[in-house]
């Protein structure tokens, strides 16, 4: 019988084995990095990129050329700003919007941007809107929304133009407007509009109004020219202002020494007649 013979592992030489303790050792901190060759498709993408930049470039450089070209020849084509139509002009200035449009006779049609003229033409204090039509081929139309003054607000500075929203337009000559109502107190000028309107309604009473103030910021006290105060109640003070014009019409009671009507109390009318005192002379 065959016996078995043990396992004999073989010696091994160790020059024929690697020298592990060497390679970990060369590989420790470093790792060796491939060589790596651009492949095809990076290639082809920066290509494609850089071809994108200068085609980007040359488009740019065509569309200028291209626009610069085009202005040429519509100037060349006679295409000239030789006439600048206004309209709803009342009050502005016409060296003011002249200037302020920067809009030169002879100027290609073309340079001229629409949304930019609009944007300084709006700086104007008396020009609430415009509109602009660009009429080939020589022909610039502005067609103007001015405000409409309708106060002259009191302030620390003196009186100021102010229109029906209470903005103060820039520019406006107060003396010019003697005729409007002066309106005083805080916030007065943005409240004012719908007093104004409610003592219209009564023209003949409206007639001896010169001025209106706003009471802490709740109801009006309105002046006649004769001295007169009107108190006139917080709440529907037209009621209370129809009712004065019927008692003036019938009556004339502003024409009397009065110093103060009141109406704050529905339904009533308190007068306080004109007492001069003493030395003051006459005291409203």
């Amino acid at each position: 019988m065959r016996r078995l013979m043990p396992f004999m592992r073989r010696k091994t030489d160790r020059a024929d084995q690697p020298d592990r303790g060497s390679e970990t050792g060369a590989l420790t901190g470093v790792m060796a990095r491939p060589s790596r060759r651009p492949s095809l498709r990076s290639i082809m993408t920066g290509a494609m990129i850089l071809g994108g930049l200068a085609a980007g470039v040359v488009l740019y450089i065509e569309r200028a050329s291209l626009s610069v070209a085009i202005i040429d020849a519509s100037a060349n084509s006679g295409l000239h700003l030789q006439t600048i139509e206004v309209q709803g002009r009342a009050h502005t200035s016409k060296d003011v919007l002249m200037a302020v449009s920067e809009l030169t006779l002879g100027q290609p049609m073309l340079t001229i941007s629409l949304p930019e003229l609009h944007d300084r033409l709006s700086t104007i204090g008396w020009v609430k809107d415009v509109a602009i039509e660009r009429r080939m081929p020589s022909t610039i139309r502005l067609i103007l929304t001015e405000r409409v003054p309708m106060a002259l607000l009191q302030t620390e500075g003196g009186h100021r133009v102010i229109d029906k929203d209470g903005e103060i337009i820039s520019g406006a000559d107060p003396s010019a407007f003697g005729h409007l109502t002066v309106v005083a107190g805080t916030s007065a000028g943005v409240n004012a509009a719908p007093l104004l309107n409610i003592l219209r309604t009564e023209p003949e009473l409206f007639a001896e109004v010169w001025a209106v103030t706003y009471q802490s910021e709740r109801r009006w006290d309105v002046h006649l020219r004769n001295g007169i105060r009107v108190r006139l109640p917080e709440t529907d003070p037209r009621t209370a202002w129809s009712r004065l014009a019927i008692i003036d019409h019938s009556k004339q009671i502003t024409d009397r020494d009065l110093a103060v009507i009141d109406l704050r109390v529905p339904d009533q009318m308190i007068v306080e007649p004109n007492i001069p005192v003493r030395g003051r002379g006459r005291e409203t």
